[in-house]
């Protein structure tokens, strides 16, 4: 009895000093690849462009022509991936100019 009892005592211990605090993956935004830019053609239209790249995180209020995405992918504090994309519309909704915005 006494030996199941210092087992259960030092298991009991020993689960306890296990101090990793569990950190939680945390994706925010829009999620994009490589390959979704990559089928971005000048002349789309915002139709074609969201089939491909999805809808955009946000749209600026004050440049309606402009659509942004954001990409993020955290783990606790850390910061694991951050992209960001600006495509730019012109009067005809066609996209004219796509800029990857280095992070």
């Amino acid at each position: 009895m006494k030996k199941i009892l210092i087992i259960i005592i030092s298991l009991l211990i020993y689960s306890c000093s296990n101090t990793e605090i569990y950190r939680v993956t945390i994706t925010q935004g829009t999620v994009f690849t490589q390959e979704d830019l990559d089928k971005l053609e000048i002349g789309m239209t915002k139709d074609q462009v969201s089939f491909v790249m999805g809808q955009p995180s946000f749209e600026n209020f004050f440049e309606k022509n402009v659509w942004n995405y954001i990409y993020k992918v955290t783990t606790g504090d850390e910061i694991d991936v951050e992209k960001k994309v600006k495509l730019i519309f012109d009067e005809e909704n066609l996209l004219t100019e796509v800029v990857i915005i280095k992070i």
